[in-house]
């Protein structure tokens, strides 16, 4: 019967969906309220005021919560502005040219930046990560040439204006722009506030703690990279449908490092402030070039500046932050709802293992494997098998080789040659994350975790074991087999349930890695000192839970280990690497007590023990 802790607290969903419907029922009255009262320039310069925030809060998504820096949105924007500017002008403006500049630009759009995506995120070569940032400067900067000197078709530096468009007052406008920021930014919040946003926010933290409990980031990356550059593709139409005016600003430059300055005054991954910071600029912005034509834009940019320098997660967050401490001084803090929000992941079921014992059923064989830098010979001709229900042990000096053949294990492509089979199925040359759907669970040397999720979020992320969760809800529970819930369980974790993972202990840290691991349920664990930097005691305690992790025969554990007493205590058998050699390989007792194997250990080479 699978153990669950539960809580009295109503159900948090519940109370995410009543506030929404609140701040929604909110944010349109004030979105939509003035167009009563508003004349005609003034609502005019609200719909572009309320174009550019949408633009804003897409870039956002892409900046904010993937982490991808994209200077691409100014030129997806001016795609989709020129599509329907060319129908009009030299076709007819009709709602069919709407249509048809609509799927123009968007399929445009999508496949440019999927082409992007494609060499950026799915080179296996490890590129910058300002490689999407280079590339897409490079496009907005041949788009704006394409358009400058396109002729008559783009009406080159003066632009395409004046075409006939649908006859309806800037009121009008400003209502359907208002309802199209507002679908925007509720859609927004919605999809980042679901489980798949907290696949963005890892993404983001730590792409290759992602790989490693078998998230597919390159195909994400490149879905979400497209599908937001569509959007504003499709922004682009309406913009030139309001305005009948399409000019080569739209693409250049300017406007791709405006988007970039308003989502970093607002605040990335807020969603709200990139799209507040790009209506106050825009609709100020007549006034200012008015009042103070020469400084304006220099005043802006020191804006721009100081917002790094002092408030570098935005303006909004500053505010929001000074709200919720005033309110936290006169008494009336939100209990309540951190209460309902702190239960909304600490709920979780410990599930028993699927499989029946199969203890002595091999799950690793590594045939001749070698690796090589250049003229350095880092493995060479290692071979070795491990068994379910066996702890092996990799020990040697600095530079043995230890960690170079566990990277040849859990990535196809970090050996030079030979072979590796998981479960009796070859690696190949897979990425991590096909490989870890094999059966391999990684831990790495430093605790790889997720920096600004929660405890709970980082272990609740491993359980979908690299499946794309809802895109649109965002459940509570979670399922953890037994190895994960007794880590959990035993090392505190369930303590600090709720923290951001950045701000919790070193041997937390340690321990929340090895629980995010083991929620993947792999045959195969490799464990890369996961006792550094930890207490006696939590080193008592990790061996503890490892050793009873072996006695279910679910698993084979490969641990490199520094502390030899340690690996002594937990493990069935030691191999002993020197330069890159297997030296020794059999039981504990055999290897503690060899000569040859204990100066090895401790850095002396294997010629100098046989002189």
């Amino acid at each position: 019967m699978p153990t669950v802790v539960t809580s009295d607290t109503p159900s948090p969903a519940q109370s995410r969906v009543s506030r929404l419907q609140i701040w929604a029922a909110f944010a349109s009255f004030l979105v939509l309220a003035p167009s009563l009262v508003l004349g005609g320039y003034s609502s005019g310069l609200l719909v572009q005021a309320f174009i550019f925030g949408t633009v804003a809060l897409i870039t956002d998504i892409v900046w904010g919560y993937s982490g991808v820096l994209t200077f691409a949105s100014a030129a997806m924007f001016g795609i989709g502005a020129y599509a329907l500017g060319i129908l009009f002008v030299h076709l007819s403006p009709s709602l069919a040219a709407v249509a048809a500049a609509l799927a123009i630009a968007v399929i445009a759009a999508g496949l440019l930046s999927a082409v992007i995506g494609w060499l950026a995120f799915y080179s296996r070569t490890k590129v910058s990560d300002f490689y999407v940032a280079v590339v897409t400067l490079g496009v907005s900067v041949v788009f704006e040439q394409a358009v400058l000197y396109g002729g008559a078709t783009t009406g080159g530096s003066n632009g395409l204006s004046g075409f006939t468009t649908f006859s309806l007052n800037n009121q009008s406008w400003y209502v359907i722009g208002g309802i199209g920021l507002l679908a925007f930014g509720g859609t927004a919040l919605r999809i980042v506030g679901s489980d798949f946003g907290l696949i963005l926010r890892a993404i983001r933290d730590n792409e290759a703690r992602c790989r490693y409990i078998g998230i597919r980031t390159p195909l994400i990356k490149t879905v979400v990279f497209s599908v937001c550059n569509a959007l504003l593709a499709a922004v682009g139409v309406f913009y030139s449908l309001y305005t009948t005016v399409v000019a080569p600003s739209l693409v250049g430059m300017t406007l791709a490092t405006n988007v970039l300055i308003w989502v970093i005054l607002g605040g990335r991954a807020t969603i709200i402030g990139p799209a507040l910071a790009a209506i106050l600029v825009t609709v100020a912005t007549p006034q200012l070039t008015t009042t103070i034509p020469l400084y304006w834009q220099g005043l802006l940019g020191l804006t721009f500046v100081l917002v790094v320098l002092f408030l570098p997660r935005g303006i909004l967050p500053a505010i929001w932050d000074g709200i919720k401490s005033a309110l936290s001084v006169v008494g009336l803090n939100t209990t309540i709802m951190a209460k309902a929000n702190a239960n909304a992941d600490t709920l979780f079921e410990t599930r028993s293992p699927a499989l029946s014992s199969v203890a002595g059923q091999t799950v690793l064989d590594v045939l001749d494997v070698s690796k090589r830098f250049g003229s350095f010979q880092a493995l060479t001709n290692v071979s070795l098998t491990v068994q379910r229900g066996e702890l092996l042990s990799i020990v040697g000096p600095n530079g043995a080789g230890k960690t170079s053949l566990v990277k040849c294990i859990s990535d196809g492509d970090e050996r030079s040659s030979g072979s590796i089979l998981i479960g009796g199925k070859s690696i190949e040359h897979n990425a991590p994350e096909l490989i870890t759907r094999l059966g391999v669970g990684r831990k790495f040397q430093a605790a790889s975790i997720f920096e600004t999720l929660t405890v709970g979020e980082c272990i609740k992320i491993a359980t979908w074991k690299g499946e794309v969760p809802s895109i649109w809800n965002r459940h509570s529970n979670v399922v953890l087999p037994r190895g994960a819930a007794e880590v959990a369980e035993t090392l505190g974790l369930k303590h600090v349930w709720d923290i951001s993972a950045k701000d919790i202990s070193h041997g937390q840290r340690q321990a929340l890695e090895l629980a995010m691991v083991l929620a993947l349920e792999p045959s195969v664990l490799i464990l890369d000192e996961p006792t550094a930097g930890l207490t006696t005691h939590e080193r008592s305690i990790v061996g503890d839970v490892l050793m009873r992790l072996l006695a279910t025969g679910q698993l084979a554990i490969i641990l490199i280990e520094h502390d030899f007493e340690f690996v002594k205590r937990i493990s069935t058998r030691i191999v002993v690497l020197v330069n890159g050699q297997i030296v020794a390989n059999g039981t504990v007792e055999e290897v503690s007590n060899s000569e040859i194997v204990r100066d090895a250990y401790l850095g002396r080479s294997h010629k100098e023990n046989m002189k």
